[in-house]
């Protein structure tokens, strides 16, 4: 079966008829959409037609990575703008305490970081983007871990079952939910049925939920990732 998964409240009963009828569908706000609506977009571009990531868009521009995101056969796992500026109110606390206490970090800062690529800026955005089309067939609840297009980097993608009603669960249907998850890996870990993603550590690395998952586009996938997370993964890194 074939859809893209969006978690909303709204949209539970929705998705509990959707999950067990429906082909071509996918669910957003509890209204269902086809799933080749954005099969002849760019991931780029239906990021840029989308508000809640227009910030990320200017991030991408300055970084120059349009083309990278935009590669055959990838997966983006995009944050969407209430990561950045939970980053960038993180990072002006930083500069403020270590530097000049009257001292602002805002948008134009991060895109001088990433144009001049100090500190690696520019280079850790591919942190989010996996060389691979990670369609729901080749996933599964153990999680497998991939490298990213950030050298040396590497993530575990999951698709779990869920028992939160916040997450689309209800006793109305006779099969659990399945989330994906995307997991930053700050240290090695041996993932395994014993060992699954939803047991990595803190100090190993960082979980993060999908709350939008499988958006066919031209060049690959698309998954928009909740804001629990500040841009980069900042100051998770133990």
């Amino acid at each position: 079966m074939k859809r893209i998964i969006s978690i909303s409240v709204a949209a539970i009963i929705m998705m509990a008829f959707l999950l067990t009828s429906c082909k071509k569908d996918y669910v957003t706000g509890g209204s269902p959409e086809n799933i080749n609506k954005y099969k002849d977009s760019t991931t780029y571009d239906v990021l840029n037609g989308n508000p809640m990531y227009d910030t990320l868009v200017q991030v991408i521009d300055a970084a120059g990575l349009k083309d990278k995101i935009n590669a055959g056969g990838t997966t983006f796992f995009a944050p969407n703008d209430n990561s950045i500026l939970q980053y960038l109110e993180a990072r002006t606390v930083f500069v403020q305490q270590h530097y000049d206490q009257n001292a602002k970090f805002a948008l134009d800062s991060l895109k001088y970081y990433l144009r001049n690529n100090i500190n690696g800026t520019r280079d850790s955005l591919l942190m989010y983007q996996v060389n691979a089309s990670l369609t729901y067939s080749a996933l599964n609840n153990v999680g497998k871990i991939y490298p990213t297009s950030l050298t040396g980097d590497s993530v575990i993608v999951s698709f779990e079952q869920t028992t939160d009603g916040n997450l689309g669960y209800t006793d109305l249907v006779s099969q659990a939910p399945q989330i994906v998850y995307f997991t930053q890996l700050w240290g090695h870990y041996d993932i395994s049925k014993s060992n699954p993603a939803n047991k990595v550590p803190d100090n190993v690395g960082v979980r993060n939920l999908v709350k939008t998952s499988g958006i066919v586009t031209k060049n690959g996938i698309l998954n928009l990732l909740d804001n629990s997370n500040k841009l980069f993964f900042y100051d998770t890194k133990q």
